[in-house]
């Protein structure tokens, strides 16, 4: 069975203004941005639509992707026509087993020029399948789509499969893992450069929480020999917290607690023993 949730513009806007007759309804313009000139390393795209997509109250959409780079999901574009008021939308990124990698609740007044766009730095992999889930909360918006046309993509409505997409553009940016080369701390005469281990992280640390908020914990799961440095760096290098532990054992704890008020988005945790670097992409709520 397949929910019939499309319409042309003028019938969606009779019917937004007859679920909320007392509420304003605010007019978008028509045309969906310059997708194809947006600043990204990749862009995903769904066809632009002349027919659109009601979202009342509660109602969420779904539509899949393929990520287009190993990286960072850094913006999300979405073609709004109208809203019933000035609530909410919900916008998360789920992983092809439908677990959360990142959400965000952005007014709707933002795209009161026709393009809603929401900052939801997530972390994707080539070739990989996500999904963008949004969800109207204390207001009903029409989205621009097109419905009964083949799409490489799965739009849902409510759980419900619908054939056809929504306007949406999705940008990646490119985040390189290995670091700028690094010179050995325990003796500034040595300049052999320190080897990128980032395969083996997860058999040598744990680390939570992460997605985190103020602080991380850095957890040694196996004893190190010699001075062990533990750095929080933004995706540029900058060093924002720095930890050295001499000899550090199976099960000890670093704790990485920043002075700055660092901003949601990215971070690197890089860990460093014995001519090697150890890496982790973190994810600041």
């Amino acid at each position: 069975m397949k929910l019939q949730k499309f319409y042309i513009l003028t019938a969606a806007a009779l019917l937004i203004g007859a679920v909320s007759a007392q509420a304003q309804t605010s007019n978008f313009a028509t045309t969906a941005g310059p997708f194809d000139n947006l600043d990204h390393d990749c862009l995903v795209k769904e066809a632009r639509g002349n027919q659109v997509l009601l979202l009342n109250e509660g109602d969420i959409v779904t539509q899949s992707f393929t990520a287009c780079e190993n990286g960072m999901v850094e913006k999300v574009y979405v073609s709004i026509k109208q809203s019933s008021n000035e609530g909410k939308i919900s916008a998360v990124i789920q992983d092809s087993r439908g677990e959360e990698i990142f959400g965000v609740k952005n007014k709707v007044s933002a795209g009161f020029e026709g393009v809603l766009t929401i900052k939801l730095p997530a972390d994707v992999k080539a070739g990989s399948v996500y999904s963008l889930k949004l969800r109207a909360l204390n207001t009903n918006i029409v989205l621009e789509g097109q419905y009964g046309q083949a799409s490489e993509n799965d739009l849902h409505l409510n759980g419900w499969k619908l054939d056809g997409n929504i306007t949406t553009a999705i940008g990646m940016r490119r985040v390189i893992e290995r670091p700028d080369p690094v010179l050995d701390a325990r003796n500034p005469h040595d300049d052999n450069i320190i080897e990128d281990r980032a395969t083996e992280f997860h058999s040598n640390f744990n680390v939570f929480p992460n997605p985190f908020v103020d602080q991380v914990t850095v957890t040694f799961k196996r004893e190190f020999k010699g001075e062990t440095t533990v750095m929080l760096t933004d995706l540029s290098g900058n060093v924002l917290h720095r930890e050295v532990r001499e000899n550090p054992v199976q099960g000890q704890n670093v704790n990485l607690n920043p002075a700055y008020n660092l901003r949601p988005g990215a971070y690197a945790l890089r860990i460093i023993n014995d001519n090697r670097v150890y890496n982790q992409t973190l994810m600041k709520y």
